[in-house]
């Protein structure tokens, strides 16, 4: 199991902005079950069908997330889209671990909300909720729920929605 708040203030201490080639070759600082997991989700990114359409683009937040309930992953807020790379959080990590990749891009977003779990404050780094709604390919509205962002993001994941919505009405 991966240590949510231990691996959301590591990345909020990256300095970002970086593409996501050298986030994948950064030389990370970890140890035990949060270095398997970077390190296989970085293996994974690099060897994805669509990695060299998004290599040079630059990540503005990194952090950890709960996709649903029994998938673990990473964020990278992207300029235009949010990628996530998960995994089964029932199994543990090594070589032969499935991982997914889902994007979710701001010009398909309808709706973007955010919220805290009550009784927290700034400096939990596992607080957070997002609700996404977006269209899919039959223009139908689908939400999807990350949990346990880091909560500092979020106004950067408003900034970027704000002005994928504004590019929309111009």
């Amino acid at each position: 199991m991966i240590g949510y708040r231990t691996l959301n203030e590591y990345f909020g201490d990256i300095e970002l902005p970086l593409s996501i080639e050298e986030i994948l070759d950064y030389e990370h600082r970890l140890d035990g079950s949060d270095l398997e997991f970077v390190d296989s989700a970085n293996r994974f990114l690099k060897a994805y069908e669509s990695y060299d359409t998004y290599r040079h683009q630059n990540a503005h937040c990194i952090g950890t997330c709960l996709t649903n309930l029994t998938r673990v992953g990473m964020y990278f807020l992207l300029e235009e889209e949010l990628i996530t790379v998960s995994t089964s959080n029932l199994r543990p990590i090594d070589e032969d671990t499935e991982w997914e990749v889902t994007h979710y891009p701001f010009k398909e977003m309808t709706e973007l909300d955010m919220q805290l779990i009550e009784y927290t404050n700034e400096a939990d780094h596992e607080a957070g909720t997002l609700y996404i709604k977006l269209l899919n390919d039959k223009e139908n509205e689908r939400t999807y729920v990350l949990r346990n962002l880091n909560q500092k993001h979020f106004q950067c994941f408003r900034d970027f929605h704000q002005s994928s919505i504004e590019k929309k009405y111009v």
